[in-house]
């Protein structure tokens, strides 16, 4: 008959041995899901930049981009009405003052300026015409008076002979008082044509005088129209590059019509738009550093705008020293003005949303950097990549400085 077969002790321990692991892995189980906290927004590490606080000198900068612009540049324009007929140059194109840059064609400024030279020519052949009669007739009038002064002094010598003779009676009371009275008479004669001489002579100036302002009048006269003439030809006033020639063969110019520009390349300086919130501080007298790419130039603050320009304010640097190789006009820059340096304070990285002199909101990273929590500072002043921080944090306390626009409103956060 049959027998009941007892269990082995073997198989009754691996049957507790596998209920005490179920039994331990439930505990730990319940013990990790108690240790998890469900209520802390969750962040993944990597994704947040972490700053520490520290203590020292902080040195206040402004950084602002920029564009190197040329210290002497000519604005070229059309002096004359005119149709451009042939261009000498392309931008780039380095040039001497007095270089050819375009010509403009206009037959009438030519022809007039002919015409002005005709009538200034004939002024002038007319003047010495002139002149050459007045000068004859003047001429004629001093024969005129040397012949009175000839016959008067004649008259005179025959007067002082028979004044000795007519005590004598030699000659008759008549004679006597007849050359009297020629004497008198050519004495008169005299005085009329110097008189008459005097006034030719006046004359004579006053009508050269009027001719030669005639000549002047039509000398000016040419000499506009020949400046309208020679202002077909436009030329460089300097020396340097060509920057833009905005006109094409056969456009039409009036004067004042803008032809391009040139500038000179050694000369440059440096136009920085400083965000209007940061240029409080900016002021003339002040070092930077403008970085052109290809290397690093020192400059100084030489004006500050006083108005706002699409939320910047416009500063100008002077530079020192030899620029950068391909360092040219419009190159954009940045530059780094250097405000002040602050010692002895507390300072961290810049957060991304930091004001200056302004009380706000960070969230500062607990002693084993797993929880950040959102504690409120007095910041201070903002440099390029520091902020000042003047209550609420200490040296070594670590901050994150990151954007933080989608956990703004959350107390504290969880850091994987």
């Amino acid at each position: 008959m049959d027998r009941a077969r007892p269990q082995s002790s073997a198989r009754s321990i691996r049957r507790i041995a596998a209920i005490a692991a179920v039994a331990l892995v439930l505990v730990g189980g319940g013990v990790t899901l108690a240790s998890i906290d469900f209520n802390s927004r969750r962040i993944d590490r990597d994704t947040v930049s972490v700053e520490t606080v520290q203590r020292g000198t902080l040195e206040v900068r402004v950084s602002a981009n920029g564009t190197l612009l040329p210290k002497h540049i000519e604005q070229i324009a059309s002096q004359v009405t005119g149709r451009v007929a042939r261009t000498h140059v392309r931008p780039g194109a380095v040039v001497k003052a007095g270089a050819l840059l375009v010509e403009l064609s206009n037959p009438e400024l030519v022809a007039s300026a002919d015409g002005a030279y005709s009538a200034w020519e004939g002024a002038v052949t007319e003047a010495r015409a002139a002149a050459v009669e007045l000068q004859n007739n003047l001429l004629n009038e001093e024969v005129i008076v040397t012949q009175a002064q000839f016959n008067l002094e004649r008259a005179q010598l025959q007067l002082e002979a028979e004044t000795k003779l007519i005590g004598e009676r030699i000659i008759s009371e008549i004679d006597y008082k007849r050359t009297q009275l020629d004497v008198s008479q050519l004495t008169k004669t005299l005085g009329i044509e110097n008189n008459r001489l005097r006034k030719m002579q006046d004359n004579v100036k006053v009508q050269l005088a009027a001719r030669q302002s005639r000549v002047t009048e039509l000398a000016r006269a040419l000499d506009r129209a020949r400046t309208q003439a020679d202002n077909l030809r436009i030329v460089a006033g300097i020396d340097g590059i060509v920057q833009a020639m905005n006109v094409d063969v056969g456009q039409q110019l009036q004067p004042g019509s803008p032809i391009g520009h040139i500038a000179q390349q050694g000369e440059l300086y440096a136009e920085l738009r400083v965000p209007a919130r940061e240029a409080t501080e900016v002021e003339a007298g002040q070092e930077v550093v403008v970085d052109t790419r290809g290397g690093t130039v020192p400059g100084v603050v030489t004006r500050v705008d006083p108005g706002v320009t699409d939320g910047t304010v416009i500063v100008d640097v002077d530079l020192h020293g030899a620029l950068p190789a391909g360092a040219r006009p419009q190159l954009q820059v940045e530059g780094i003005v250097y405000i002040t340096r602050l010692a002895d304070t507390l300072y961290v990285g810049k957060p991304a949303y930091v004001r200056s002199n302004a009380s706000i909101s960070v969230y500062q990273l607990d002693a084993d950097g797993r929880y950040a929590t959102r504690v409120p500072i007095k910041a201070g002043r903002v440099s390029v990549n520091h902020l000042q921080v003047l209550e609420g944090l200490v040296a070594g306390d670590r901050i994150i400085t990151s954007e933080i626009g989608e956990w703004q409103d959350e107390e504290r956060i969880l850091l994987n």
